[in-house]
């Protein structure tokens, strides 16, 4: 695994693990400071890695720790899973570029179809479902 994905991996459960539950907790709300010092100082650190999702990942931090500095809980907490997020989409890796005919097709059963109750669900529109 890549540098760049390894510590995106290693920041995703610092937030998950750690954090969120510290911060949805009121008796642990007071450890959650500390670990935020942590967390923020290896946001900085590996934010280079990131490529474009560095200076966005930064950004958040600081609307974190201005979050922390306001008391608002909720706000960081919501803020903290955005980032949560974005650090698993950077630990999976870039993504293959679209197009050139081999697009996986997203299972289009029941999609904008009304079904009253008690009936059976339509057919596959297009294809079958790619799981």
């Amino acid at each position: 695994m890549p540098a760049a994905q390894r510590t995106a991996w290693d920041a995703y459960l610092t937030v998950t693990r750690g954090l969120l539950p510290a911060v949805d907790d009121p008796i642990r709300a007071a450890t959650a400071g500390s670990m935020l010092d942590g967390f923020a100082a290896r946001i900085e650190q590996y934010a280079p890695l990131w490529g474009e999702h560095g200076p966005m990942m930064v950004a958040a931090l600081h609307g974190v720790l201005a979050l922390q500095w306001g008391g608002d809980r909720a706000g960081l907490a919501g803020l903290l899973r955005a980032m949560a997020d974005r650090l698993y989409l950077i630990s999976t890796g870039p993504r293959p570029a679209r197009g050139g005919g081999h697009e996986r097709r997203r299972c289009q059963r029941n999609v904008g179809v009304y079904r009253p109750r008690g009936r059976a669900g339509p057919p596959h529109r297009r294809g079958g479902c790619h799981g």
